[in-house]
């Protein structure tokens, strides 16, 4: 559940120019993960700092697959 929330706060972000802007704007990691969550939690949505860890692992895992190949 905390995973489709945390994904469906990963569309209004891709859908927003202005909630992009904030999220870029951060180049430390653990500030990025926490404004992360508090966002969502700003538009409602319920998820972790371990959601948004793990999700960052993930593609970052799948960019090093594609650049490999």
């Amino acid at each position: 559940m905390l995973q489709d929330s945390f994904e469906q706060f990963r569309q209004t972000v891709l859908d927003d120019p202005a909630l992009q802007a904030q999220l870029q704007a951060m180049a430390d990691r653990e500030v990025f993960v926490a404004r992360v969550v508090q966002l969502g939690a700003e538009q409602g949505y319920c998820f972790t700092s371990e959601d948004v860890v793990a999700a960052l692992r993930e593609n970052q895992r799948v960019w090093l697959e594609r650049s490999i190949r």
